[in-house]
């Protein structure tokens, strides 16, 4: 015969597990992750030859601490973000930034190559691309604000310009990270005419 004392222990075990079984129903929704994507189209003519003869490196690219996490970051007041848990990054922000750009560099200058950071022979790229992102975030509901400092250097790793681009996409609620790639394709119109730049004006 089973002892009656059990009973109450029993019921109170019992009792917990459905309560937890009920959270469990009421479980938080699945994390959303996005992606930034190249905001140039690509050239109706194909891409560069990989004998190309102007190499453009584009890094080290930075970015504030408090954007490096998966989460995406959203600015609810001038002194305040908030992480947002259910939207989040697919692949690391350091990455995909130095990806977009990469791509939206190499259609603008069809013919060039583009490399990324670090590469192997330092005497093939005749421009590099240093990017320093102070700010790349917005309010859900508002415009999506991208401050970046970059330079370009030449192979010896003189600086040949210094810029600043302030930049702002309009976004609403779920396409912050659409407009954060519009504005990356900004950013990356700003360095591609400075490069054409630089380039015509050589001897």
């Amino acid at each position: 015969m089973r002892d009656a004392r059990w009973y109450p222990v029993l019921s109170v075990a019992v009792a917990l597990l459905g309560t937890t079984a009920c959270i469990g129903g009421r479980a938080s929704p699945p994390a959303q992750h996005y992606v930034l994507s190249p905001a140039i189209e690509a050239p109706s003519g194909g891409t560069a030859s990989p004998a190309a003869p102007l190499v453009v490196g584009v890094g080290p690219v930075s970015l504030p601490a408090y954007l490096d996490r998966p989460q995406l970051v959203i600015r609810s007041a001038p002194d305040r973000i908030d992480v947002t848990e259910f939207a989040q990054w697919g692949e690391p922000l350091h990455g995909a930034v130095m990806r977009v750009v990469t791509i939206n560099l190499a259609r603008l200058l069809p013919n060039s190559r583009i490399v990324t950071f670090p590469w192997r022979n330092t005497q093939a790229v005749r421009y590099q691309v240093v990017l320093d992102i102070g700010q790349m975030d917005g309010p859900a509901d508002g415009s999506i604000a991208l401050d970046a400092r970059w330079r370009v250097l030449d192979r010896s790793g003189r600086e040949l310009a210094v810029r600043v681009s302030r930049l702002r996409e309009p976004g609403t609620a779920g396409t912050t990270a659409a407009a954060m790639s519009r504005a990356l394709g900004a950013l990356s119109r700003d360095i591609a005419r400075e490069i054409e730049a630089t380039e015509g004006g050589r001897p």
